[in-house]
């Protein structure tokens, strides 16, 4: 899955669609300006917190918002659980461990320490596991139960 080339692409249809300026999606999602120029042009990605608010201000999946599905499929905000017990859960469902996982994908066992610690993972790490375990980005950080 090659987010760098999708999400940009999806987040000027979105802005485009509702007539929007950077300044004032910047403003409405709670992000700096900046960030919100560079991610059209493709200079850079969000970081997880940025995508969630995007996909909140938007109302969008962020399976949707990556470019992982054609899918509008809308998504209420709702205060999300915190990742690393949320990705136990999800890998639990899926009968894998963080090893299995760090083995297979080659996301670095190093990671989950970090995410155990509080960290967020990229997005496009977030694509990368929501593929391994076969689930949409929204059901494996918890904006939904599907």
């Amino acid at each position: 899955m090659e987010i760098s080339s999708k999400l940009p692409e999806r987040l000027k249809e979105l802005m485009e669609e509702r007539d929007l300026r950077s300044e004032t999606l910047a403003q409405g999602a709670g992000i700096a300006g900046s960030s919100i120029r560079s991610w059209p042009r493709g200079a850079s990605v969000p970081s997880f917190e940025s995508a969630v608010k995007l996909a909140d201000f938007f109302g969008c999946s962020l399976d949707f918002l990556a470019g992982r599905s054609e899918n509008f499929a809308a998504v209420a905000p709702k205060t999300l659980p915190p990742f690393y017990p949320r990705l136990r859960a999800v890998m639990a469902e899926a009968r894998t461990t963080r090893f299995r996982v760090a083995k297979d994908t080659q996301i670095k066992d190093a990671f989950f320490t970090n995410w155990a610690r509080g960290e967020k993972p990229l997005l496009v790490t977030l694509c990368i596991l929501a593929d391994y375990l076969d689930v949409t980005l929204d059901y494996l950080v918890g904006r939904t139960e599907y």
